[in-house]
């Protein structure tokens, strides 16, 4: 296999057919649905090719493709990564022997740094839990617009949850997964497992499981019960981002997918459509499946820089949103729950991190940065006017060492 160091390639990798006929009937047992979240040599070409695994929407793009200008910088390849586990490699060393798929640099607009190695630049990946910012963006943009008080309680939007807990669970606390409410994805450490869990029967109510599928996703909500007080904790949960997509689309009275596609995809100048995976009751997982190119994904992490926003006469994502996500921390629960704690120790030269709006990492400096399972990443720092993503086939530690990778190089780059 060819790979140029600094360049997109035009790889010759490709799966046998037995071996997909292989990898499609066991992902489509039942009992191995959940496994499609897993890396492996099944998921290398299942986070590839989504669109044969699940019902999918497409997120359509329209109007004239934004070409990126590229800038190769060779210097990117040799910045030196000292990650916290004590190892260091530079760039080009660790893209080499990690499990990352492809990667891209873009600084002020341009490309500085793409290689690709399981995929093709034309090929499309999951973007997983990546997705979950579409979600905060558009709760964002009608905060922004006065359609949403994130103040309010969500039964007063998601009107079918009225009478439950969610009464007294406000959008702004859903947005920073910081409910205080059970059913937890990760603080329960068999809720992907236990068909007792909430989290379990959410996940087999919207199709993502195998299981006792009699109850619908809002019956399972409706369950779900106060077991702290809000905003004490860091508790990453996906149930929240459908929570909050639910309210997008009561609000908006359209699919995700078309409200993202006409306020955002479409604006980009994407090079090629995305598309989401659905469930049963055929709304977008926008909590964790949308796909597309690597480039379209840098393309969509430019549009929270402030130069993009200053040079445009209608920005599509205004720089009193972009401040939302960088203002209102919350840094004395970060560290407390299950996902926080392994990124602060990740930036554990970087003191104060925080959550916000469906976004894992804000440093104090106003970086924002995005995971996905298996290793997906999107970095963006608004002061040097960057933008860093990645796909992988790998696992927990790869998003969390992919992080510090972007981090390091836009603070090396930048000081040039």
């Amino acid at each position: 296999m060819n790979i140029n160091k600094n360049k997109k390639t035009m790889l010759t990798y490709q799966t046998p057919l037995n071996k997909i006929e292989s990898i499609y009937s066991f992902l489509h047992d039942p009992d191995n649905a959940p496994l499609i979240q897993v890396a492996s040599d099944k998921t290398l070409y299942a986070w590839q090719h989504t669109s044969i695994f699940y019902y999918t929407q497409q997120v359509l793009r329209d109007g004239a493709i934004h070409e990126l200008p590229e800038s190769i910088d060779k210097g990117i390849g040799a910045i030196r990564v000292e990650f916290n586990q004590g190892s260091a490699k530079t760039v080009d060393e660790y893209f080499d022997t990690s499990t990352m798929d492809a990667l891209l640099v873009m600084r002020a607009g341009e490309i500085v740094y793409e290689r690709y190695k399981t995929m093709r630049p034309f090929d499309k990946h999951n973007w997983f839990s990546c997705s979950k910012t579409i979600v905060g963006t558009s709760i964002a943009l009608l905060e922004h617009e006065g359609k949403v008080d994130v103040k309010k309680p969500v039964s007063q939007y998601f009107t079918e949850l009225s009478g439950s807990v969610w009464d007294t669970v406000t959008v702004e606390e859903t947005l920073d997964m910081a409910t205080g409410l059970d059913s937890t994805e990760h603080e329960e450490p068999d809720a992907r497992t236990n068909p007792a869990r909430g989290w379990f029967q959410w996940a087999v109510s919207i199709g993502l499981f195998h299981g006792d599928s009699t109850h619908s996703p809002v019956d399972v909500l409706r369950k779900m019960k106060r077991s702290k007080p809000a905003h004490q904790v860091f508790e990453y949960n996906s149930i929240n981002t459908y929570v909050l997509q639910m309210i997008v689309e009561k609000i908006t009275q359209q699919p995700i997918a078309e409200f993202f596609g006409d306020r955002i995809w479409r604006k980009i100048g994407a090079q090629n459509d995305g598309y989401v995976a659905i469930n049963k009751q055929g709304h977008a997982n926008c909590f964790g499946f949308m796909n597309a190119t690597l480039r379209d994904l840098g393309r969509y992490g430019q549009i929270f820089t402030p130069k993009y926003a200053q040079n445009s006469k209608d920005p599509i994502v205004p720089l009193e949103v972009i401040s939302k996500f960088q203002t209102g921390l919350r840094p004395e629960m970060y560290a407390k729950g299950a996902m926080g704690a392994p990124f602060q120790e990740t930036f554990s030269n970087v003191p104060g991190l925080a959550n916000r709006y469906q976004w894992d990492v804000v440093t104090p400096d106003g970086d924002l940065f995005k995971a996905g399972v298996g290793g997906q990443g999107l970095y963006v720092s608004p002061k040097h006017d960057a933008v860093v993503c990645f796909f992988s086939t790998g696992t927990s530690e790869d998003e969390n060492n992919g992080a510090w990778l972007a981090r390091t190089v836009t603070e090396t780059f930048s000081d040039k």
